[in-house]
């Protein structure tokens, strides 16, 4: 009998196994970006002795560095290359969703943050030395990595489309009344449901040799075990 995994080509079975662990390795280099991320905000913001403009520029250096932007391009492409090639399946799912939605936003995160240090950069003039070409220079790389993050989450999100839906649990539906047979207090001789012979509820399930712990009253089917 052919697997799923060996219907779907070479290496399935090697990704089916090693699927939830390389999943959690990027999901783990993920927050990394984000921690880092969090602290180049903070020791930008409290920098002392710096204009206001200047603290957007070291946001910028700060949060829109290459290795950044680098590694949140590997670990959405390393759940990416996990998905895109078979068929979608529940098998590390949560972690899998998890890495791209938060790829998605630190995507979003690097992406505001370039374009405040932009802003930061055409606005600073504490240093009255930095030309003009430099400053250009300057905004050309917070934009470009700006929009590498913004490129990479989006690929994020819209790869949530490779994910199996949540399996949601569907309500429990009150079983329907069996039918009415004949009022009998004798074992009758075919299975089926039949008066309950103990007196205790409408109907008790006769399954051809005995009474069963099957009992109903309307449309409400319970267990109780014949004395």
């Amino acid at each position: 009998m052919v697997t799923a995994e060996e219907a779907q080509g070479p290496g399935a079975d090697g990704t089916a196994k090693w699927r939830a662990a390389l999943e959690t390795t990027g999901l783990i280099l993920l927050a990394a970006v984000a921690f880092s991320v969090v602290g180049g905000m903070v020791n930008a913001i409290f920098s002392p002795h710096t204009s206001g403009w200047r603290k957007l520029t070291f946001l910028g250096f700060n949060v829109v560095s290459i290795w950044h932007v680098a590694v949140l391009a590997v670990a959405v492409g390393l759940v990416l290359a996990l998905r895109v090639s078979f068929a979608p399946d529940a098998r590390g799912a949560g972690t899998a969703r998890l890495a791209l939605l938060g790829a998605g936003i630190v995507g979003a995160v690097i992406a505001l943050i370039a374009l405040l240090a932009a802003i930061g950069v055409i606005g600073e003039s504490e240093f009255p030395e930095l030309t003009v070409p430099e400053k250009i220079g300057e905004i050309m790389q917070f934009l470009a990595g700006g929009a590498v993050a913004v490129a990479t989450g989006l690929l994020a999100l819209r790869g949530l489309r490779l994910l199996p839906a949540r399996v949601r649990p569907t309500p429990q539906v009150a079983p329907a009344a069996p039918a009415a047979p004949a009022a009998q207090t004798a074992a009758p001789g075919s299975p089926g449901w039949a008066a309950d012979p103990f007196g205790r509820h409408q109907w008790r399930y006769w399954d051809g040799t005995r009474w069963t712990e099957q009992v109903a009253d309307g449309s409400t089917q319970s267990t109780d075990p014949p004395s």
